[in-house]
């Protein structure tokens, strides 16, 4: 039978320590020496070899005394310890070594299994903290940019009460400005009654050729005392003159011949003499157009006669076409230029004082 295999750590000193042990107990107990463990070992004669070469106790006495002889400054030091290791059994101090030994390997074991549980753990959760991380973002661009537009719309509010104090304001001074007493009112009702009439006159001179209209508006022109009412006459005036500056009034319309002088059937304007074109200017019965264009044709009869047709047309027919065309003609058989169409007072006016010098320049 091969002798039990002994660790490293345990020396021969424990071996024999636990058997002498392990023997004392079983005798104690009044059991047989193949009854306690290792019992066979005392059968064994290489093990009786080995226990009969070990130094007996006398001998290890006397190596502790040399050993407390030799070193007698030591001994006092030694002792202590010598003596606690002498009472502390061996088993138990094998038992502790081995407690040692074994009480390392489970604490890492499981500071290895917390560490995987937390490794776990958290890739088990980075998917969720990444979509929270995500949310979290957009969140946070979120509120800012409602941030952005809250003071966008803050400055819009403040600009839109700036506006809306600006146009109190003005209401207020429109109100102000607005406040009549009756006085003031009725003043004021008249004015607009009057120039209403103004506005209708001339109307009437642009669409009728109403000479009467016409010369009462250039009567309150140059009459009126009210400012107000002067002002507004003239620029009716300037209104009429700025329509009768279109020579395409008349435009287009001939004179019937055969019907104005039945002798003349089947002639043209072109055949009337002079005199027969001032029949037509001044006769009243006959319409307006034919009047106007009997004093357009006159620009070809250069006579003193029609020159005299002319200004008397100018100066009493009813119809502003007929001044009209009366003036030019006028104006480019004697050089007449005057500074304002229709101003047939300027004309007559200018007639007199330059008569007998156009006579003079007809010959006739």
């Amino acid at each position: 039978m091969c002798p039990p295999l002994r660790s490293a750590e345990q020396s021969a000193d424990d071996s024999l320590s636990e058997a002498l042990e392990s023997l004392g107990q079983s005798i104690s107990r009044g059991q047989k020496k193949a009854d306690f463990p290792g019992s066979g070992a005392f059968d064994d004669p290489d093990v009786m070899a080995a226990l009969a070469d070990l130094p007996s106790s006398g001998a290890m006495s006397k190596s502790k005394a040399s050993l407390s002889g030799s070193d007698s400054a030591h001994s006092e030091e030694i002792r202590p310890y010598l003596e606690e290791e002498t009472e502390i059994p061996m088993v138990t101090r094998k038992r502790n070594r081995r407690g040692r030994r074994s009480f390392w390997p489970p604490l890492i074991i499981l500071g290895m299994v917390q560490v995987a549980v937390m490794v776990a753990l958290g890739l088990i959760m980075l998917p969720v903290l990444k979509e929270k991380s995500l949310t979290l973002e957009a969140v946070s661009s979120s509120l800012i940019k409602f941030q952005d537009e809250t003071r966008v719309l803050q400055k819009r509010l403040e600009v839109g009460e700036q506006r809306i104090d600006s146009l109190l304001t003005e209401v207020v001074q429109m109100k102000r400005s607005l406040e009549l007493n009756p006085e003031d009112a009725r003043a004021e009702l008249d004015y607009l009654g009057v120039r209403n009439r103004f506005v209708q006159m001339a109307d009437s001179a642009i669409q009728k050729a109403d000479r009467l209209a016409f010369d009462q508006l250039l009567k309150v022109a140059d009459e009126e005392e009210d400012e107000k009412l002067r002002n507004g006459a003239m620029s009716e005036v300037y209104r009429v003159r700025f329509a009768y500056l279109n020579g395409l009034r008349s435009s287009g319309h001939a004179l019937p011949v055969g019907e104005l002088f039945p002798s003349l059937r089947g002639k043209d304007e072109m055949a009337l003499g002079t005199d027969q074109l001032i029949n037509v200017l001044q006769d009243q019965g006959v319409e307006a157009g034919h009047r106007a264009r009997a004093a357009y044709l006159l620009a070809d009869h250069r006579h003193i006669n029609a020159v005299n047709a002319l200004v008397d047309a100018v100066s009493t027919d009813a119809n502003l076409d007929v001044v009209r065309e009366a003036s030019l003609t006028f104006g480019e058989m004697t050089g007449y230029r005057g500074e304002e169409l229709l101003d047939a007072s300027g004309l007559v006016e200018w007639w007199r004082e330059n008569s007998k010098v156009v006579k003079l320049a007809l010959g006739n």
